[in-house]
């Protein structure tokens, strides 16, 4: 699996122009991780700034073609959706010389 985030922002119309709810915008949300389902792609989580009309989506799923075909089918716009890796602390640190016998 494949971690991708994907953008939408007010100002380049690929969020909706008048203020959203927070209800309003987990019921679109839920939407699109409904629609993802279907595609193999499950939404992680969201970051959102209702009030400036921004979204941060944090996603899985097979490819990238994936990740547009969940917003297409809730006619979702997008700015941009870039291929990611999830990097922890235990991640970034040095695997260790197995000892020899």
């Amino acid at each position: 699996m494949k971690y991708f985030i994907d953008t939408h922002d007010k100002s380049k119309g690929t969020f909706p122009t008048q203020v959203l709810t927070e209800e309003q915008f987990f019921e679109q949300f839920a939407s699109l991780e409904a629609a993802a389902g279907k595609l193999g792609v499950f939404g992680h989580a969201a970051h959102v700034n209702l009030k400036d009309g921004k979204a941060f989506c944090f996603m899985s799923g097979p490819d990238e073609e994936s990740i547009r075909k969940a917003h297409a089918a809730i006619n979702l716009p997008y700015d941009s959706i870039t291929e990611v890796r999830r990097v922890t602390g235990a991640d970034m640190r040095p695997v260790p010389a197995r000892a020899k016998p």
